[in-house]
């Protein structure tokens, strides 16, 4: 009886998990995204936070090298602009630390921050990751 009921309860936990991730509703379709990229992970905006915070993020794994993603993200992208030259972290050995990339949409001000670099020990990629925040609202005097 007990392990019926410990079955039961455990079977009620199972969460399903999607076959494919897919990006959240909202997110940029514009965003620039790597030639054959494959998208791990996506999530957002969360409902409960205030609307300057319902920040999206996504993961995809490329084929393209750090330095190949780098100049990716960096070229002109029809609907995003840099916002600055980025940053490139100085080397630590065999720690690989990512580079970052700032974009913003032209259209109505989202910021992107991309981080390119860490190294993908599932496919041997290269993991681009991507946080997507809203325009802060201006404030008035």
């Amino acid at each position: 009886m007990k392990r019926a009921l410990l079955g039961l309860l455990l079977a009620g936990c199972v969460v399903a998990r999607p076959a494919t991730p897919s990006l959240p509703d909202g997110f940029p379709s514009d965003f620039p995204v790597p030639p054959n990229a494959r998208l791990i992970t996506a999530s957002g905006p969360l409902p409960f936070v205030p609307a300057e915070m319902r920040t999206m993020t996504a993961q995809w794994s490329s084929a393209l090298s750090r330095a190949e993603l780098e100049a990716f993200y960096r070229a002109p992208h029809p609907g995003w602009r840099p916002i600055g030259p980025g940053s490139a972290p100085p080397s630590l050995g065999p720690i690989a630390l990512p580079s970052a990339v700032f974009l913003t949409h032209v259209s109505d001000g989202l910021a992107a921050t991309i981080a390119i670099g860490i190294p993908n020990p599932i496919d041997s990629g290269t993991l681009v990751a991507v946080t997507i925040v809203p325009r802060r609202p201006s404030s008035s005097p």
